[in-house]
C-alpha cells in the first residue's frame, strides 16, 4: 500500500493510492547502471557548465530569431533538438542555428515514444532524424520514454548516440508564464528541483514564453554562480 505518482509529458500527473495494477506498453528491459543514469540524465555534459536545450522544432521565425538573439547577446551556447519531419521542411531555420554556432541534437524523425518500437523501427527513427554536429552525438527520447532502459542505450550507442534526458523539466510545452520558467529553473517546485551545477533544462523551440524567460533566466542562473557553455 503506498501512493505512486505517473507523469507523462503533455498530459496531467496521475496520483495512485493504495494497490493499483499498471499495465505498461513498449518493450520489457532492463534499466541502465546507476552510473549511466546519471550521465543520461545530465545529456553526458561532465562540466559544472548549465546546459540549455530546446526541443521539436515547430517555431516562428520570430521565435527562433529572439532565442538566437538572445544567446548571442549572453554568449552562451545551447542544444537545439528538432524532429527530423520538421527539420527536413524547416531547412532554412537548420542552418541559421548552425550559422548562430549552436549545437544540433537528433529528436527522432516523428516523435514516437521509442520503447513502444521495434529494433528497426528505432534505428529508421534514428537515421532520419536530425544529425547531431555535436560530440558526442546526443538522441533525446521524446517525452522522455525509454531514456534509461538498456535497450535504448544500446541501439542507440549502435548508431554512434549517446542518450539525454533533463534535470529541469521547466514545463513550457504545458502553457506556463515566463515568470514560472525562471522559477522553476531557479528555485524548483514540487516537480523538478532547481538547477544545480553541470544540469540540463528542457525548453521548447515553439513556446513563446520560454523566449521571453531566456534573458532573465540566463542571468539568474549566472547569479547563482551556475555558469553556461560559452558560445566563443
Amino acid at each position: 500500500m503506498g501512493k505512486a505518482t505517473l507523469t507523462r509529458a503533455g498530459q496531467p500527473a496521475r496520483v495512485y493510492w493504495g494497490s493499483v495494477v499498471v499495465t505498461t506498453q513498449g518493450t520489457a528491459t532492463r534499466p541502465v547502471s546507476p552510473s549511466v543514469r546519471a550521465l543520461i540524465t545530465k545529456c553526458y555534459n561532465t562540466t559544472r557548465s548549465v546546459r540549455l536545450t530546446f526541443d521539436d522544432g515547430y517555431s516562428s521565425q520570430a521565435n527562433l530569431n529572439s532565442i538566437l538573439s538572445t544567446l548571442r547577446l549572453y554568449n552562451v551556447r545551447a542544444v537545439f533538438l528538432p524532429t527530423g519531419i520538421w527539420a527536413r521542411s524547416h531547412p532554412a531555420m537548420i542552418q541559421q542555428i548552425r550559422a548562430a554556432g549552436q549545437r544540433l541534437g537528433n529528436h527522432t524523425y516523428s516523435h514516437p515514444h521509442l520503447n513502444g518500437l521495434s529494433n528497426a523501427a528505432f534505428h529508421w527513427q534514428i537515421a532520419n532524424g536530425q544529425q547531431a554536429n555535436m560530440s558526442p552525438r546526443l538522441l533525446r527520447p521524446p517525452g522522455g520514454a525509454g531514456a534509461y532502459s538498456a535497450r535504448s542505450y544500446y541501439l542507440a550507442q549502435a548508431q554512434g548516440y549517446r542518450l539525454c534526458y533533463w534535470g529541469v523539466d521547466t514545463r513550457d510545452w504545458a502553457g506556463v508564464s515566463a515568470t514560472t520558467i525562471v522559477n522553476k529553473v531557479i528555485r524548483g517546485d514540487d516537480r523538478t528541483p532547481p538547477a544545480r551545477a553541470g544540469d540540463t533544462i528542457l525548453m521548447h523551440m515553439s513556446n513563446t514564453q520560454s523566449r521571453y524567460a531566456l534573458p532573465t533566466m540566463i542571468r539568474a542562473l549566472r547569479a547563482k554562480g551556475l555558469p553556461l557553455e560559452p558560445l566563443r
